[in-house]
């Protein structure tokens, strides 16, 4: 039977990869290209004073953006897993867990700053004069504490399935260890996109 005869399943096997992979390696190629935009987009937003700068519209485009990019990665990163599941172990399962929820943290942290930073610059700007501390600098760390573990174990965890490229595996793990530096947003994943980007579209 093939899938010209079948309605519905041509879709599912003609690349011979199933539809969340196929979703996957396409929002993992999107990801680092979104990134690339934000930062060009955003050089003088993060030279800029906080304050004035989330104001204007550029600071919605690259925040916006850098959140954009964090939801492809979470699709990206079920493709990966999706691909892998049956050798990777139970760290692989464990890391890919932490992994997404730590991309829904940082992705919520992404979203306060597209939308709940402008309106504190319009209603409350004094707000934004202040350094960032307590609870609030906690729930930002402890967000992408989350997401640097889960990516770095799903990334061990790649190497050892020995499914994927070694050399980008590698760089997956570098990129999870290079989000926990103080950055944008989209500075701080671009290591880790591209190499999910070239995870997701190539074999060993």
């Amino acid at each position: 039977m093939t899938d010209i005869t079948v309605p519905g399943v041509s879709a599912r096997i003609h690349d011979g990869r199933p539809p969340l992979v196929r979703w996957g390696a396409r929002a993992a190629v999107a990801a680092p290209l979104l990134g690339v935009f934000a930062i060009a987009v955003g050089i003088p937003v993060f030279a800029d004073d906080l304050r004035d700068a989330a104001g204007t519209s550029r600071w919605t485009l690259v925040t916006g953006a850098g959140l954009a990019q964090l939801l492809l990665l979470g699709v990206a990163l079920l493709g990966l897993y999706r691909v892998q599941e049956a050798r990777l172990g139970r760290l692989g399962h464990a890391g890919a867990l932490v992994a997404l929820l730590g991309t829904m943290l940082a992705a919520g942290g992404a979203w306060d700053s597209t939308f709940a930073v402008p309106y504190l610059a319009e209603n409350a700007p004094a707000v934004l004069d202040r350094a960032t501390d307590g609870s609030l600098l906690a729930g930002y760390v402890s967000s992408y504490l989350v997401f640097v573990l889960g990516w770095a174990a799903f990334a061990i965890a790649t190497l050892r399935a020995r499914m994927l490229p070694r050399g980008a595996s590698i760089a997956l793990l570098v990129g999870a260890v290079v989000a926990l530096v103080p950055a944008p947003t989209p500075i701080r994943t671009l290591v880790l996109a591209v190499a999910v980007a070239v995870l997701s579209t190539r074999r060993r």
